[in-house]
């Protein structure tokens, strides 16, 4: 509750602090000249250099977005692999009807899991340029796995 009034009193202060600048009467300035002022000339050597540098900044973008999701379903990777050691755990000790569904579940996650592991691997080895399509079925991949963990945790 605190946070949200000091927010707000710092929202209405932002406010009535722009109010008063905007409201702020200036002198008209004179003008010096009356035609507009001319751009300066862009040359193509301009844009050669201005269009370099933007593909290069959008490369180095990309580059660190790919890096960052491979990081991130690493990351992922580890923890739903303890999970499904966990759950193998668990289901060590079913009964005969239990233990062969649970198998077939457990052979579909393990499935899944390595089709989402096969996935990262060819996110992590695409190009800085062509990643994006990659990573929508790494995205997939994971998606799947990520369900089929939650529903055998449900059944059992």
């Amino acid at each position: 509750m605190r946070s949200y009034l000091t927010q707000k009193r710092l929202l209405l202060s932002t406010f009535g602090l722009a109010f008063i600048l905007g409201c702020e009467r200036k002198a008209p300035q004179a003008q010096t000249s009356t035609s507009p002022a001319k751009p300066s000339n862009v040359t193509l050597d301009d844009v050669k250099r201005d269009a370099a540098t933007s593909m290069k900044s959008t490369a180095a973008y990309s580059q660190q977005e790919k890096d960052k999701l491979v990081a991130d379903m690493k990351a992922n990777l580890a923890v739903i692999d303890a999970n499904i050691e966990q759950m193998r755990v668990k289901g060590k000790d079913l009964a005969s009807d239990a233990k062969a569904k649970w198998d077939l579940k457990m052979a579909a996650i393990d499935e899944k899991r390595k089709l989402a592991s096969e996935r990262i691997d060819e996110v992590e080895e695409s190009t800085s340029k062509a990643w994006d399509g990659v990573a929508a079925a790494a995205t997939s991949a994971w998606e799947e796995l990520s369900k089929a963990l939650q529903d055998a945790s449900k059944e059992f």
